[in-house]
């Protein structure tokens, strides 16, 4: 006999800047999950939840929080950086993350452009698995864009991709609006000057019509 196991039921909902519990156990949660060298000081995390141009969603079982994503998202801006999304490992493969993904753009709207950071696929495991996940979820990679992550608190960040989920069927995107993304992802979500050198080091080589590729 194969003993079935239960799933309780999952909400997903929005987690306050008061709620200093939940924001502990997200941060919790946050710590365990994120790779060390991509994630943020505890108090720049903390910080996030106050932000009125970040959302932070949870994943509730009963009172348990077992999933959470952080998601920059300027109200005058056409895209929106889904930053961090954390599952507890115990809850894995029931759909949790997916749907932290598809609130966040429901959330946003459908017109705009939405942003994921994500290690490059070395052969591991782990980057195998996160990428077959929101390869599923119909995401594309941003062609010839080298991501560089700009955290170092915790040491170098691995190689990175930037992808998109778009919000219709489209195959390329302007190189002035991936310059605009880039740039307001570096000053906006993690306070950098316009003239930092990263930037133009994964701008200057792109053409003028960046490609949405599968992975």
């Amino acid at each position: 006999m194969t003993r079935e196991t239960f799933v309780p039921e999952i909400k997903i909902q929005p987690i306050a800047p008061t709620s200093e519990a939940v924001i502990d156990q997200a941060f919790a949660l946050y710590r365990d999950v994120i790779e060390r060298t991509e994630q943020r000081p505890e108090d720049e995390f903390r910080a996030l939840a106050k932000r009125p141009d970040y959302r932070f969603l949870g994943a509730f079982a009963d009172d348990d929080l077992v999933g959470v994503s952080v998601t920059m998202l300027p109200p005058d801006a056409d895209m929106w950086l889904f930053e961090y999304a954390a599952v507890r490992p115990d809850m894995r493969g029931h759909g949790i993350g997916a749907n932290l993904l598809l609130a966040t753009r429901h959330i946003a709207g459908p017109q705009r452009m939405g942003l994921i950071e994500v290690d490059t696929d070395r052969g591991e495991e782990e980057q195998a698995r996160r990428l077959s996940f929101y390869r599923k979820l119909g995401c594309l990679r941003l062609r010839d864009i080298d991501y560089l992550l700009p955290l170092d608190a915790f040491g170098a960040p691995p190689p990175m991709w930037l992808l998109a989920l778009p919000p219709r069927e489209i195959n390329a995107i302007s190189v002035f609006a991936v310059e605009n993304w880039l740039r307001r992802i570096y000053a906006q979500a993690y306070g950098k000057d316009l003239d930092d050198p990263r930037l133009a080091r994964m701008i200057d080589p792109l053409p003028d019509d960046v490609a949405l590729d599968p992975f």
